[in-house]
Parts: C-alpha cells; structure tokens; sequence
C-alpha cells in the first residue's frame, strides 16, 4: 500500500496538533480565531473525533514550522529542514558571546555592507 493510499490517524494528528499548539503558548480559542475556526472544531481535531483536513495542515505547517511529517507519521521535523536556518542559529550564537563594543562595531559594519554603492 502506497503512502497515497494509507489512511491516516485522526488521534494521531489531533495530539500533535495540541502537543505544538501548547508548544507555541497558543490555547484552543486563539488557534481557532487564527485559522478562522470554531474552538469546537478545534477540540475535534486534537481529540480524533474528526481528521483535519488537508488544506489546514498546510496552514498549521507554516505555523509550527514543521513538515506535514509532524502530523501524519508524527515526526518532528522542521518544515525548513534543507534551508540555511542553521547559518541563522550559528549567527545568533555569535553575537550573544560578543562583548557590547563587538556588537556596535558590527552593526556599523552592516550599515556599510548595506549601501548602495554610488554611480560615479
């Protein structure tokens, strides 16, 4: 059986949803508000009454950013996994062991990186 063919678990998606939406401090009335949903429909899905449909995955994915992964095969998985988020991270580790001269010194360097050059 294809992956296409499988039918997937309405309670394992609806605990995913509700492990993510506690991880971003979001409770059910905000989540519905944000998806224009009912918080009813909300507790079906994360009770398993009801499947949620494809077309909210896709919104919640962008949300929580993770793979669709997340909610069917329940991997977590970033949603960016192949991007440059990393270089993001490793950027951010950086500057928080900068002292605060380093921290000015470089943001007057991002200014200059950040010019147009002008036409002479």
């Amino acid at each position: 059986m294809g992956t296409q063919d499988k039918v997937f678990d309405a309670k394992v998606m609806g605990k995913q949803l509700k492990i993510l939406r506690k991880k971003i401090g979001k409770n059910q009335e905000e989540l519905a508000e944000y998806l224009n949903l009912s918080t009813e429909t909300i507790s079906h899905y994360e009770r398993g009454i009801r499947p949620i449909p494809h077309d909210i995955i896709t919104i919640l994915c962008q949300e929580f950013n993770v793979s669709a992964d997340n909610f069917y095969f329940e991997k977590d998985k970033p949603l960016d996994d192949n991007e440059k988020d990393s270089g993001v991270d490793e950027f951010t580790k950086e500057m928080q062991q900068c002292t605060d001269f380093e921290k000015k010194q470089l943001m007057e360097m991002l200014k200059i990186l950040r010019m147009k050059p002008v036409a002479v």
